[in-house]
């Protein structure tokens, strides 16, 4: 949290302008899309394109796939929940592997840059700092748990910091996704980014994405934010993960602040890609963050849940389960009585029972008429070779 202080929408964005031309639309469809900003920001930000590039529909981190039909890539946030102690980080890093995350992230920033002024925000920030000289440590421990090490980087200092130990991926928060040098320093690294966007219009977003792509980089993950700490239910807007996935075809997912689990459960019933959520090791701590984080427990049921959601969403084609084919409860055909070679059935030499094995109910119609090929005994399932016209 202190880190962080501080219809149709299925077209394109600007991201190849030199092959754009502008969307016809009225005024109110812009101000939909675009809240509170001037109509003429609005038209300037949206137009239909014919883009040269295009942010990837998946990536892969190590052997993760994000996007697409992949399980929902799981970001234990540990924030600031270190609480000034190595150990503390550590023992963050192992529950975060119990619980089954892809990746643990922490947050590497600098008080005297973020808030050079000194004074109790100052003060506050630099209480909760991460002592750079711990990131390789973290890094190794995470490594040897087999686990992805990521930490949001405030400034490009640290982004050289998370470069040096070699991290397979980057996140932007909130704060910083208008920060555009600091955008270009992790896009120009050419490593999968996980954008949060809190504190951001659609602009602001389209912006970052454009900063990314003319730095080559088109491993970009969209994910939906408020920067509100905790984060009410009405204000979490999950259905921007639809307008994110239309308009920039890229992975998409959602950073919750929210209390609790249910929100982020519903983000993967949507759809979302990703999850971040902020977890601790004693939600009564002390700090900024541990009040409304997740205790070990919680975690790892959430990340249990999610991967079940996603399985249960499946996929959009209807067809019987071999399971309900072999013990369903639909009724079946079958010969009623031992039926010689060339008979012409006929109604009363059909039972309908279960299951269907081989021919259902619905044949009925087009199996009284047709000729037995071979004789068939009383009981037997009627299946279409044991017929002909």
């Amino acid at each position: 949290m202190l880190a962080n202080m501080g219809p149709q929408p299925l077209m394109r964005l600007p991201l190849a302008s030199n092959h754009c031309s502008e969307t016809q639309g009225d005024d109110a469809r812009w101000q939909k899309l675009v809240p509170r900003q001037s109509t003429a920001r609005a038209h300037s930000a949206f137009w239909i394109c014919s883009m040269d590039k295009l942010l990837n529909k998946t990536f892969t981190i190590s052997d993760k796939v994000v996007g697409g039909d992949a399980p929902p890539y799981f970001i234990a946030e540990a924030g600031s929940n270190f609480d000034q102690s190595l150990d503390t980080a550590r023992r963050l890093i192992d529950i975060a592997v119990d619980a089954g995350a892809d990746a643990v992230k922490f947050q590497l920033f600098r008080a005297d840059i973020l808030v050079p002024d000194g004074g109790e925000i100052h003060a506050a920030f630099k209480a909760a700092e991460l002592n750079p000289d711990w990131v390789p440590v973290l890094s190794d421990h995470a490594h040897d748990r087999e686990l992805i090490f990521m930490a949001s980087a405030f400034d490009t200092g640290s982004v050289q910091v998370l470069e040096d130990i070699g991290v397979v991926a980057h996140k932007i928060a909130s704060s910083e996704t208008t920060n555009l040098a600091l955008v270009d320093a992790i896009a120009t690294t050419g490593k999968p980014i996980f954008l949060s966007t809190g504190m951001c219009d659609i602009v602001d977003v389209q912006e970052a994405i454009e900063r990314c792509l003319a730095r080559d980089n088109t491993s970009v993950a969209l994910l939906q934010c408020g920067a509100m700490y905790p984060l009410p239910p009405e204000h979490a807007n999950l259905r921007v993960m639809d307008l994110f996935r239309d308009v920039f075809g890229s992975p998409v997912g959602f950073s919750d602040h929210s209390l609790n689990t249910h929100i982020s459960l519903a983000a993967v019933a949507r759809g979302a890609n990703v999850i971040e959520k902020h977890f601790t090791h004693d939600r009564n701590a002390k700090g900024p963050d541990h009040f409304y984080a997740l205790e070990p427990d919680e975690l790892k049921q959430l990340i249990h849940d999610a991967r079940d959601i996603h399985a249960a969403l499946g996929k959009a084609q209807k067809e019987m389960l071999p399971e309900e084919r072999e013990f369903g409860r639909r009724d079946g055909l079958y010969a009623a009585r031992d039926i010689p070679a060339g008979n012409v059935m006929t109604v009363a030499g059909i039972e309908v029972r279960r299951p269907a094995i081989g021919l259902r109910a619905r044949h009925l119609d087009a199996a009284v008429g047709m000729q037995t090929t071979h004789a068939i005994a009383a009981g037997a399932p009627l299946n279409w070779d044991d017929l002909r016209s």
